[in-house]
C-alpha cells in the first residue's frame, strides 16, 4: 500500500463513526453528564473520531499491513474454537447469554488463533486488539493492548489503542495518561488532543479547566478542527463561561454552518 493509498484509508476511517453502537461510545459512564455529551460524540466523533480512524488508520500506516480483516469477509474461513482448549491468559469468549458478539464472531476468533500462535509479534497482538474494540469487547481489547505494549511500550498506535479502550471502560484517568504518552511521540494531532481533552472532561469530577487547555491546544494546531470547537464550547458553557462559548460557537458556525452541533449548542446557550 503505497503512502496515497494509506492517507486515503487513514481518512475514510476518520469519517467512520468511533465504536460500533454510537461513538464514542460508550462506556456505559460516559453520556451522564448532560445530552450533549453523546451529541458531541455522536456526530464530531463521525466527523473526525477520537480515535478508531486513527487507531486503526495509524496501524495500517506504521504496520504496513492491510487493514484487520472484516467480520464478512473471515467469516466463511476462520475455524470453529473450542473454548475448553483456549491457552492460559486467553479472555474469555464465551460472552453472557450468547449476546456477546465476540462470542460468535469468526473474525475475532481467527485473530485470536494468530496471536496465540505468535505471541512476541506485535502485530498480531494488535491486530486482535483492534477486532475487539471494533466489537466493543474492550476487557479483550486491553487485554491485547496489553500484549503490544509489553513488547513495543513506545508504539504511538498501542498507546492510543489503550487510552481508547480505557476511554470506553469509564477509566478517564488512565485514559488520559495513555493519550498523554502518545502525545510524546504525536504532539501536534488534533484528534488525539482532544481526546485528552475529552478524558479530563469526563473525570469525576470533570477537571473542565484542563480539558479547555487541551481543546484550545488542538485549536492551536488546527484552527478550523470542528470537534475541538464544539467540545470547547460545551466545557465553557459547563464551566459557566456562556459569553466564551458563545463566541466559539459562532466560530464553529463560521467553519461550517451545516455541523450538527450547532443546533444543541445553541439551546444550551439560549436555555431550552
Amino acid at each position: 500500500m503505497n503512502s496515497t493509498s494509506v492517507k486515503m484509508a487513514f481518512e475514510v476511517l476518520y469519517f467512520k463513526p468511533f465504536e460500533c453502537g454510537s461513538p464514542p461510545a460508550v462506556g456505559p459512564a460516559k453520556f451522564q453528564q448532560g445530552p450533549f455529551i453523546f451529541m458531541r460524540e455522536n456526530i464530531l466523533f463521525s466527523i473526525a473520531g477520537v480515535v478508531l480512524g486513527f487507531f486503526i488508520g495509524f496501524f495500517i500506516a506504521n504496520s504496513s499491513m492491510n487493514q484487520p480483516p472484516t467480520p464478512s469477509a473471515a467469516s466463511d474461513s476462520a475455524r470453529s474454537r473450542d473454548e475448553t482448549r483456549l491457552p492460559p491468559g486467553h479472555p474469555d469468549i464465551s460472552g453472557t447469554g450468547g449476546g456477546n458478539p465476540a462470542s460468535t464472531n469468526a473474525t475475532a476468533q481467527q485473530a485470536m488463533d494468530e496471536a496465540d500462535r505468535n505471541p512476541q509479534n506485535f502485530e498480531a497482538q494488535f491486530r486482535a486488539a483492534v477486532v475487539f474494540f471494533e466489537l466493543a469487547a474492550y476487557d479483550k481489547a486491553r487485554l491485547y493492548l496489553d500484549r503490544s505494549l509489553a513488547l513495543r511500550p513506545e508504539d504511538a498506535a498501542a498507546l492510543t489503542g489503550m487510552g481508547q479502550t480505557k476511554y470506553r471502560l469509564g477509566d478517564y484517568a488512565g485514559a488520559a495518561t495513555f493519550f498523554e504518552k502518545a502525545l510524546t511521540q504525536r504532539p501536534n494531532d488534533p484528534e488525539l488532543r482532544t481526546n485528552l481533552g475529552d478524558a479530563y472532561f469526563q473525570q469525576t469530577p470533570p477537571n473542565y479547566d484542563r480539558a479547555i487547555a487541551e481543546y484550545r491546544k488542538a485549536l492551536n494546531t488546527d484552527p478550523n478542527h470542528e470537534p475541538a470547537l464544539a467540545a470547547l464550547a460545551d466545557a465553557l458553557f459547563r464551566k459557566g463561561d456562556k459569553t466564551a462559548a458563545r463566541e466559539v460557537v459562532d466560530k464553529l458556525a463560521a467553519v461550517n454552518p451545516s455541523n450538527n452541533a450547532l443546533k444543541t449548542l445553541r439551546s444550551m446557550l439560549n436555555g431550552q
